[in-house]
């Protein structure tokens, strides 16, 4: 090779090496090949987005939930027809009923010979007078 094309050939070089637009073009190029060794890094993914890669989004957490309650509901069913005939499913259905737990409150006081009744709350002694009122026809 001739000497003055050496020397024009790292001229080039040189001046190329010096441009910032050479140095973009490259930095594009490299993390193109990294993407494609790698995949998207998580911090290019957007403003926002807080899923990581590789974990299940909204939609099946959602999914996931609702088959956990229709799976718990299905085994409370399940649950109450295979003990309906015991007396544990008549004292768990009375349990969870408030009306059935105040009942039973008044009657094993009384049962128990204390005097003191328990207090009947606002809207219960409410309804008691809405009921005597509608029972009597006397308007609101």
């Amino acid at each position: 090779m001739a000497p003055w094309l050496m020397v024009l050939e790292a001229y080039a070089v040189q001046a190329l090496l010096r441009t910032p637009g050479f140095h973009r073009i490259v930095e594009k190029v490299a993390k193109n090949v990294h993407r494609v060794r790698h995949g998207l890094p998580p911090e290019e993914e957007g403003g926002t987005s807080i899923q990581q890669p590789g974990q299940s989004g909204f939609a099946q957490h959602f999914v996931d939930e609702v088959k956990a309650q229709i799976g718990r509901t299905e085994a409370r069913q399940a649950d109450v027809h295979a003990s309906s005939t015991s007396d544990e499913a008549a004292r768990r259905v009375e349990k969870e009923d408030a009306d059935a737990a105040w009942e039973q409150l008044k009657r094993s006081t009384v049962a128990s010979g204390t005097s003191k009744v328990p207090k009947q709350g606002f809207l219960d002694g409410y309804m008691d007078a809405l009921r005597t009122q509608v029972k009597a026809g006397k308007p609101r």
